[in-house]
């Protein structure tokens, strides 16, 4: 069975494409955003929930998070990371946003969306600032000691890095970029619907050759 990990920014697709997959391939879809509203800022139940979830058979994962997650990036088969532009994923959060509120399924309220939009956008010019999620000086100080660091994920040392470094979100797309170097013979880029296509393809035969 496959194990898929998902990364991009906000309104990159993830959910989409993990739901996409899960269907396709039979494999349990794990939208890692509602670890987030379980978890709270308990470090590690976050890092707990990566290896249960790593450890099981087949998977495809998708969410913004790092450093917890490794147990995911380092079991899995193919690593996707989906970049799109500002403005489309602009034009997605938006529309989602007003979908979910329409249907009364929206668990963010309408007065956060601006700041948001403006948080994603600077994500995604890669402009990054210090706030209270991350901070740019420790996001580089990690690259620098853990980058070239590919070997199986202890949860001890990640909680270690969790603390150390504080980087629950990456700052900015180039900082998953660089993240994902060390990873990067099993690391897939879709950026538009060919590239979508293509990575089908190949997770097709990838699952063919498994069985």
């Amino acid at each position: 069975m496959l194990k898929i990990h998902i990364l991009g920014g906000p309104g990159s697709g993830k959910t989409t494409l993990g739901e996409a997959i899960s269907a396709r391939f039979h494999i349990p879809h794990h939208d890692l955003d509602k670890l987030g509203w379980k978890n709270g800022k308990r470090h590690a139940a976050y890092v707990e929930d990566a290896f249960a979830i790593a450890e099981q058979p087949g998977w495809v994962t998708e969410g913004i998070g790092l450093i917890w997650v490794d147990p995911l990036l380092y079991q899995a088969d193919h690593i996707v990371l989906l970049e799109v532009s500002w403005p489309v994923a602009a034009w997605r959060i938006i529309r989602r946003h007003i979908s979910k509120s329409l249907r009364g399924i929206n668990p963010y309220p309408t007065k956060q969306l601006i700041p948001f939009l403006k948080d994603t956008r600077r994500y995604y010019l890669n402009k990054a600032r210090s706030d209270i999620y991350t901070s740019t000086a420790d996001a580089a100080e990690y690259l620098e000691e853990c980058s070239d660091i590919v070997e199986p994920p202890e949860p001890e040392r990640l909680l270690m890095y969790l603390e150390k470094y504080r980087v629950y979100i990456p700052p900015s797309a180039e900082f998953v970029r660089l993240y994902l170097e060390k990873y990067k013979e099993k690391v897939f880029v879709v950026r538009n619907n060919a590239d979508r296509e293509r990575l089908l393809e190949l997770l097709t035969m990838s699952d063919s050759g498994s069985k």
